[in-house]
């Protein structure tokens, strides 16, 4: 066993009393938005759940046959047009019986989302990834639970609360911020070899390779040789697990009886887990021989309440999310700048303000820095979200726009259709990044990486690597796109539907 160095003897009153204050901060916000609320509607009629308008469901397949090819007018591929489609047809609320007695309700308004948030409290319920569930609960030798993803409840608290402060500090950031520098400093090292005549390439791939080598480094403290000159069959491997296993788990919520899918996703998950078991087995014996001591995954492991199994299933989950969603937001945050060429320049300007030269290495930079850079980030985010929405289980019947909905009803917070719509972002189609520096807007509408308790445990590591990646590639090319426009395709997250063949062009010193 690996003895945990005790620093902080008050560490659960410390996360107790967080989470006292968090709830104080709730419920006095919660008492202005009701009060606001009961004076807004006192002469209003709450309508029941019956008439709230949506899709008229057929006996049984409800409206499941709208998704089919050919006789349907809904896609599951296009979802963020699927559900365009229903905000023009229904309004701002819509009731999709979808199979069965299974109902959804769409919301798209940021007040109704706010409601829904704070309905739900601290420990938020919602149904998602209930094959890889499955797939876990019949190995409890390897995992101690579902993980992140699936749980619910106490179960899902307990296993959050874990590795919640940890992964969430600075100090995690920090302990791997120069391997990860080196990483993308190796990946743009890379490129020019890749580029053709026309100084082209398709990115993505390389994207992909870079996000899992420092995944690697976060999650194991371990060079996978992702990017390695002659290539590595493995990595390939995992980056197509990954794939396969958002795939899968889409089509088993998506779809009934998909014995295929579920099949599809053992095997992704069989081949991850052989591998980070692996991984975590070296990196175990090499802590055990004096190196890596200060690593993510020591410190996870020397935590005084988290089984090998909890370390292993956070592992996988880091895993699962950590590599095409990053690639993937790179890749639209790419595509944005290169078909806005003066705001490129802007934010190139920005960066040489801390990296002064192509080969300089960070040594700190403070936000006020990074203003820019960082407001790109947020429109990539609402532009191209890695998802699009949350869903929530809310525990009460609850007001929605004038709607009772009833208690344990599915709500999906539609935060992408809502985030390209003029009402809640002016000019919500165009790519503007300085609309962050005013934020004159909702904060609940546009929200890439969820919010409240279950927001993104890997948020501030998934920033880190994004301001890392478009610091390095803004400062060596410029960047450049000739080819039809990319949308997204739903795969669990959005997928650009095209390759990436960007034009890079080295910037000269």
């Amino acid at each position: 066993m690996l003895k945990r160095e005790r620093i902080f003897s008050t560490e659960s009153s410390l996360l107790e009393f967080c989470e006292m204050f968090g709830n104080s901060c709730r419920n006095s916000f919660r008492r202005v938005v009701t009060s606001i609320d009961k004076k807004s509607t006192t002469n209003e009629v709450i309508r029941s759940f019956d008439e709230m308008p949506g899709p008229k469901p057929l006996p049984f397949i409800g409206n499941l046959w709208r998704y089919f090819p050919v006789i349907g007018n809904y896609s599951f591929e296009r979802l963020h047009k699927t559900y365009a489609k229903m905000y023009e047809e229904y309004g701002p609320i819509v009731k999709e019986k979808v199979f069965g007695d299974r109902i959804l309700v769409h919301a798209f308004k940021p007040d109704d989302m706010w409601k829904v948030y704070d309905s739900c409290g601290n420990i938020p319920i919602r149904i998602s990834h209930r094959a890889l569930a499955k797939y876990r609960r019949a190995r409890p030798h390897l995992y101690s639970g579902p993980g992140l993803f699936p749980s619910n409840g106490e179960e899902w608290r307990h296993f959050r609360k874990l590795f919640q402060k940890l992964l969430l500090s600075q100090a995690a950031i920090n302990d791997c911020s120069n391997a990860l520098e080196d990483i993308t400093d190796e990946m743009v090292a890379k490129i020019p070899t890749c580029l053709n005549d026309k100084n082209e390439m398709d990115l993505q791939p390389l994207l992909f390779n870079w996000a899992l080598e420092c995944i690697g480094v976060i999650t194991l403290n371990r060079r996978l040789g992702c990017l390695s000159a002659e290539g590595n069959k493995e990595a390939e491997s995992l980056i197509k697990a990954a794939n396969d296993t958002h795939s899968a788990v889409f089509r088993t919520e998506s779809m009934p009886f998909s014995i295929t899918s579920y099949k599809k996703l053992e095997a992704a998950q069989n081949l991850l887990s052989s591998v980070v078991e692996k991984y975590l087995n070296q990196t175990i014996e090499d802590f055990r021989n004096g190196q890596n001591k200060d690593s993510l995954v020591v410190k996870m492991l020397q935590l005084e309440e988290a089984s090998r199994r909890d370390v292993f299933t956070m592992i996988l989950d880091m895993f699962m999310a950590g590599i095409d969603t990053t690639a993937f937001a790179l890749s639209f945050g790419l595509y944005n700048l290169a078909k806005n060429k003066n705001i490129q320049r802007k934010l190139r300007e920005e960066v040489m303000n801390y990296l002064p030269t192509k080969s300089s290495r960070f040594t700190g930079t403070p936000l006020k820095e990074r203003q820019y850079l960082n407001c790109v980030i947020k429109e990539t985010l609402r532009v191209n979200p890695i998802a699009i929405g949350t869903g929530r289980i809310i525990p009460e019947d609850l007001e929605l726009s004038g709607y009772c909905v009833p208690a344990q009803t599915m709500v999906i917070l539609q935060h992408q259709v809502a985030s390209m719509r003029d009402e809640f972002f002016p000019n919500a189609h165009q790519f503007v990044p300085e609309r962050w520096i005013e934020r004159n807007f909702s904060s609940f509408v546009s929200s890439p990486f969820g919010f409240g308790s279950r927001m993104c445990i890997g948020k501030e590591l998934a920033n880190r690597e994004l301001f890392l990646a478009f610091s390095k590639l803004i400062r060596n090319f410029d960047i450049s796109y000739y080819y039809e426009d990319i949308d997204s395709v739903n795969r669990l997250i959005n997928v650009p539907d095209k390759p990436l063949r960007l034009c890079l062009e080295k910037i000269k010193e």
